[in-house]
């Protein structure tokens, strides 16, 4: 249990050179099968099973999974309110949007989302807590119309870029990305605004945050862009990036 969902580690049990599985079942008896083959190679079908003594021991009644099954709980009441509109919807998801725990801001989110935008639109322009904002603003590119793309950008921009950790400036990247997918590209003067805030974050160390700043930047036709690109692309140390870049 990691808050309202789990985390895991994967253990390696099996391997070829190759192992090209094209398909895979579990089946009655508790085995794992699959197919091998395709591409001229010798087709296979292979069974796995366990062998040795089944842990059944319950584990322990930790203050830790006893939390995890309250944050488990509060995501399910969340995802009640999923696909239909009720009256109590917002104003019981609307706090849980700041959670620390990305599930659960998901949840509220997809819970609002569900509920007409005008109920929520202004609440979501005003709102200040950074990890609401950013998931309130996510719903409204997703649900509101070109009108509001101006109101949402400047909301956006309100907020202390210089503060945020990096996944919250991938996420306020992706509200960005999908601001211009689904509202159109912005006016001059606002596309402006927003090269001028990225530009300087370019190039970071980060590529995840390079994967998206590139693609923002080359798509608003930012000052300089394609030479800091190519840069990357020549220092890139794996495959992905050189294809990404290019």
């Amino acid at each position: 249990p990691n808050g309202s969902s789990y985390s895991a580690a994967y253990e390696e049990f099996l391997q070829g050179k190759p192992l090209n599985v094209t398909d895979l079942e579990f089946g009655n008896d508790g085995a794992m099968y699959f197919l091998t083959g395709g591409r001229g190679t010798q087709s296979g079908l292979y069974r796995v099973t366990y062998v040795g003594e089944e842990n059944k021991s319950p584990e322990p009644d930790t203050p830790s999974l006893k939390s995890a099954a309250t944050a488990r709980e509060l995501r399910r009441q969340l995802e009640a309110f999923h696909g239909r509109k009720d009256p109590k919807a917002v104003d019981f998801a609307w706090p849980h949007l700041d959670s620390e725990d990305r599930w659960i801001r998901n949840a509220a989110r997809i819970a609002i989302e569900s509920q007409d935008a005008s109920l929520w639109q202004q609440r979501a322009l005003a709102e200040e807590r950074v990890h609401a904002s950013l998931t309130a603003l996510l719903a409204l590119t997703r649900l509101g119309g070109p009108d509001l793309q101006t109101d949402l950008l400047e909301a956006l921009g309100r907020l202390p870029a210089d503060q945020l950790t990096e996944s919250q400036k991938l996420e306020a990247l992706r509200v960005l990305s999908l601001a211009f997918i689904r509202m159109g590209k912005p006016e001059a003067d606002l596309a402006e605004a927003v090269i001028e805030q990225l530009n300087p974050l370019y190039p970071t160390k980060s590529w995840n945050l390079n994967r998206e700043l590139s693609q923002l930047l080359i798509y608003l036709a930012a000052p300089g862009v394609v030479d800091k690109t190519l840069a990357l692309l020549d220092a890139a140390p794996t495959q992905e990036e050189q294809i990404h870049y290019v």
